[in-house]
């Protein structure tokens, strides 16, 4: 009798063990499946992207090529006297509307999410947004600066920083953390302009620890807003009197 329910217990045992067994194996090789099947994945996005910086690369040094071949064509024009007062005017209008490089004394402004934020503890104010973005350009406009980029591209009277969930687009350019805002300006007011704001003393607290770092440059370089973004796009609800 004894000996009948022992080979019971064992059978039952060695059917868990079995069972055991089957189900570890069957996890094993659907881990394997699935892990072959992120590696693909992965392997794809960065063909993806690494096709697109190559673009990318590509459509600006084609650009620049252009801008290069327009700057010299307007010289030569300028040389041999032909509309030269228009062409003198033309470049200040590019100037003022964003549409060359220029160059002088400013700030570069970095500013992060709090360090190791964490979405269940930290405060919204945590992680930069586009009103975030927007309040310290708005401030440094009101400090005198004269020319503003963001994460290099060219800001303009048609200034379009917006949010789409977590991911802050500049005129439909998608951007990441850090942010970079060049300023150029007279320095020590927009230094002043922003060390001396409220709003931004808050958020840079170690509660919302949103991270600030401000540089003088003796010189900045922003780009002109051709080498980003097409500009007749923002033209399409406009018309001369």
């Amino acid at each position: 009798m004894k000996s009948t329910k022992l080979k019971r217990v064992l059978a039952v045992l060695t059917a868990l063990l079995i069972g055991i067994s089957i189900a570890s194996v069957v996890k094993h090789w659907t881990l394997l499946a699935m892990s072959d099947d992120n590696d693909v994945e992965v392997v794809r996005a960065r063909e993806e992207l690494s096709f697109e910086e190559a673009n990318y690369r590509s459509l600006q040094l084609e650009n620049d090529r252009l801008e290069a071949r327009k700057k010299l064509l307007l010289e030569g024009l300028s040389e041999q006297g032909v509309l030269s007062e228009v062409i003198a005017e033309h470049g200040v209008y590019a100037m003022i509307a964003g549409l060359t490089d220029v160059k002088g004394p400013g700030v570069i402004l970095t500013l992060n999410d709090k360090l190791e934020h964490n979405p269940l503890d930290d405060p919204i104010e945590s992680v930069i947004h586009d009103s975030t973005i927007n309040y310290v350009v708005n401030l440094l406009w009101a400090g005198g600066a004269r020319a503003i980029s963001f994460n290099d591209v060219r800001l303009t009277a048609v200034t379009e920083i917006n949010c789409v969930g977590p991911t802050i687009l500049a005129y439909g350019v998608r951007q990441m953390p850090p942010y970079v805002i060049s300023a150029i300006g007279p320095v020590d007011e927009l230094v002043g302009a922003i060390q001396s704001d409220s709003y931004l003393a808050r958020l840079t607290q170690p509660e919302i620890g949103i991270r600030l770092n401000i540089v003088k440059e003796a010189e900045i370089i922003l780009p002109s807003f051709l080498k980003s973004r097409d500009y007749q796009r923002y033209m399409d609800l406009l018309e001369s009197p």
